[in-house]
């Protein structure tokens, strides 16, 4: 007898919906009826576009945000309560409608936020029907589990144990959900014509790059990277981002495409994979047997995927260029380390999800499972203050002072350096006037951070010298800003860029260093304008010189209040300092 089974979505990327409809297509096979619901349309008001659309300027302008608030549930796993209630006020009434036409006999949920709303309603007893969460991550965030799901099915065991100790008790790992045309059993030839098809000869090392149907994460680094590495044919798959295509095709190296679904042929072809996410097309890769690296993974539940999935040898997280290099290497050519990966990754498939949730169907046919108890009636006012919730939450993850708090989505030193200190020296006028410490910053290999009104005023003949001198420049901001933030943030980052870019010939501006403490709205911009916001670790007043300088660390010298003598001297003596310590100056440009 045929089951009917709703499954409930979300259409965040490919990952959530792709499992959704593979898991579909399977049922279907086996005579069941199933119908799919997008959980964000089951938010009303416009809630699940602003859901999509947060996530989405997270990833792209501001990752340190998703990075900040994936961490947050980690942190204060107090809050969990309230955001199932808020999510269960928001999605539960329009849930439990599609739960009753459907007449569904079991509830798969691909999406943590529905996961979290069924669990409620279980929890509370307005739902008869069980519920069953497919975690399509290898990495199992708290916000994945709820303890009254009945089933969580997991892609590996490493992700059902996690999903045991969150509190899914019955949690089991039949394996990722990929499509069949994936499979390494497929027909002879397919390789030998798809490199055909992509103008590769016998002995090229082609490397897959994919980053997602949105192309998020830093995809232009891994690019440059590979490059780097030696001689590798990158095939870059940029989904649909035509910006991020258009940009990469000027590189004239490699093959650069944009939104595809012949994936196969593309994963066939290739020697080996490179990603940034851990999700559906990881997945697809372990069943087409090629072998996959994890390289700049994207904040939040990308870092925690390439832990989770180097830690069970499935793949190879590249923390470095040099690690990058080396993966690429061993597993772009036959061999053992490459074969044992493969058969690692392909024995995830242990087993077929669409039985597990067919089983729990049947097991619970001879039970009660009527219609969902119709819920408690939601006042209007309980709905208006869920927007106003959910509209507080835009505010937080892409406001106020989490960058400097948590120092996520900060440049920070590349762990390769040693035995080095990265400087910038905060000039003003008077100080840029003076041969002497115009040398003393050259010397120091330092940045040079000026602000734009500095610039348009006397100052654009001495910092058009330390340019032609090759010396880094960094944005210093306005000088004086505005108090409302997001246009302080503009004057700061875009006002006084132009003003340094259009005043002295070819100047290059890829530092944010103002001398407050930044927010949001500085990220925001200086991310738009291709600069990177610097942190000090310490900022060094002339009058107060360190005796010692830390090993990595950042320092911004800064001359404001004091003679330009004074400034002079601080900097020779910041110079005797590295010399006698055996310490390299770098500039802020190298950090990372």
């Amino acid at each position: 007898m045929g089951r009917r089974i709703l499954i409930i979505s979300a259409s965040m990327g490919a990952g959530h919906d792709g499992a959704a409809h593979e898991l579909r297509r399977r049922l279907e096979l086996q005579g069941h009826t199933v119908q799919v619901v997008d959980f964000l349309d089951c938010c009303p008001f416009g809630i699940g576009w602003f859901i999509k659309w947060t996530y989405m300027v997270q990833l792209r302008v501001a990752p340190w945000s998703y990075e900040l608030t994936y961490r947050l549930w980690y942190r204060m796993p107090s809050t969990w309560r309230f955001i199932v209630r808020l999510d269960t006020a928001i999605a539960g009434k329009r849930i439990r409608r599609a739960i009753t036409d459907a007449d569904a006999d079991v509830v798969v949920s691909t999406y943590p936020l529905s996961s979290l709303v069924l669990g409620n309603m279980r929890k509370k007893r307005w739902l008869r029907v069980p519920v069953i969460t497919y975690l399509t991550d290898f990495a199992v965030h708290p916000l994945w589990v709820h303890p009254h799901v009945d089933v969580h099915l997991a892609t590996s065991e490493f992700a059902a144990a996690t999903a045991r100790t969150r509190g899914g008790e019955d949690a089991r790992a039949p394996g990722p959900l990929v499509a069949d045309r994936f499979r390494v059993d497929g027909p002879e030839g397919t390789r030998a014509s798809a490199r055909a098809a992509l103008g590769l000869g016998d002995d090229a090392r082609a490397v897959l790059v994919v980053a997602g149907s949105w192309g998020v994460g830093d995809v232009a680094g891994t690019y440059d990277a590979i490059c780097a590495a030696g001689d590798f044919h990158p095939v870059v798959v940029c989904g649909r981002d035509d910006k991020l295509r258009k940009a990469l095709e000027s590189g004239k190296r490699g093959t650069i495409l944009g939104w595809t679904d012949d994936m196969p042929s593309l994963m066939a072809a290739c020697d080996v994979m490179v990603e940034n996410a851990g999700g559906l097309t990881a997945n697809e890769a372990f069943a087409a047997g090629l072998p996959v690296v994890t390289f700049f993974p994207i904040a939040g539940h990308g870092k925690d995927n390439a832990e989770g999935m180097a830690s069970i040898g499935v793949t190879q997280y590249a923390r470095d260029a040099d690690e990058l290099r080396s993966s690429l290497e061993v597993l772009s050519r036959p061999g053992l380390e490459r074969q044992e990966q493969i058969a690692r990754a392909f024995g995830l498939f242990a087993s077929d999800p669409a039985d597990d949730v067919v089983a729990e169907a049947q097991r619970r046919a001879a039970e009660d499972t009527a219609a969902p108890i119709k819920m408690p009636r939601l006042a209007r006012r309980t709905r208006r203050s869920a927007v106003v919730l959910f509209a507080v939450y835009g505010l937080l993850t892409l406001g106020a002072q989490g960058v400097s708090a948590f120092g996520v989505g900060v440049a920070a030193p590349p762990p390769e350096a040693h035995d080095q200190v990265f400087i910038g020296v905060r000039l003003t006028a008077d100080e840029l006037e003076q041969p002497s410490i115009r040398a003393a910053v050259e010397r120091l290999n330092a940045t040079a951070i000026i602000d734009g009104r500095t610039v348009t005023s006397t100052g654009s003949a001495a910092v058009q010298e330390l340019v032609n001198r090759d010396v880094d420049l960094g944005n210093g901001g306005w000088g004086q800003g505005r108090s409302f933030r997001p246009l302080r943030a503009e004057t700061d980052v875009v006002k006084s860029t132009n003003a340094i870019t259009n005043t002295v010939k070819g100047a290059k501006v890829l530092e944010f260093v103002p001398g407050r403490r930044f927010d949001a709205f500085d990220q925001i911009y200086a991310r738009r304008r291709g600069q990177r916001l610097v942190r000090a670790d310490h900022v060094i007043r002339p009058s107060d010189m360190p005796d010692v300088l830390r090993d990595r660390a950042v320092y911004v010298v800064d001359g404001r209040g004091s003679k330009p003598g004074q400034l002079a001297s601080a900097l020779d003596g910041l110079e005797a300092t590295l010399h006698r310590d055996s310490i390299h100056a770098a500039p802020l440009s190298a950090l990372r």
